[in-house]
């Protein structure tokens, strides 16, 4: 027989917790029970692509997968505009190059 069933008779089912000396009952303000949160629908906006009014958050999700786009990562703009300007320094390098080439080439070939 379980514990339970065995001392079943000596259970007083009429006796009262009686709580620590420390102990603080919780607070009932409303602040300290746990809420869900809300999240709200996305403000409209005119789509950069067509123009065209997107109005809350499913639209905003089927306007990015029609378009095949995506939200940017945070930096990712910042990043692509530096590693845009490295790359138009290096194409000017490489044309430079190109060119003194042109020109040392028609220098030989005159002289």
């Amino acid at each position: 027989m379980s514990k339970y069933k065995s001392n079943y008779a000596d259970i007083r089912w009429g006796a009262h917790i009686i709580a620590p000396k420390n102990y603080a009952a919780p607070s009932p303000h409303r602040s300290d029970f746990p809420t869900p949160q809300v999240s709200g629908d996305f403000a409209a906006y005119d789509c950069p692509i067509t123009g065209k009014s997107i109005e809350g958050r499913v639209a905003h999700e089927e306007n990015l997968r029609r378009h095949d786009c995506r939200i940017l990562e945070t930096g990712e703009k910042e990043d692509n505009s530096r590693n845009a300007a490295a790359f138009v320094e290096s194409e000017n390098v490489k044309r430079d190059a190109v060119i003194d080439g042109i020109v040392d080439q028609v220098a030989k070939d005159i002289l």
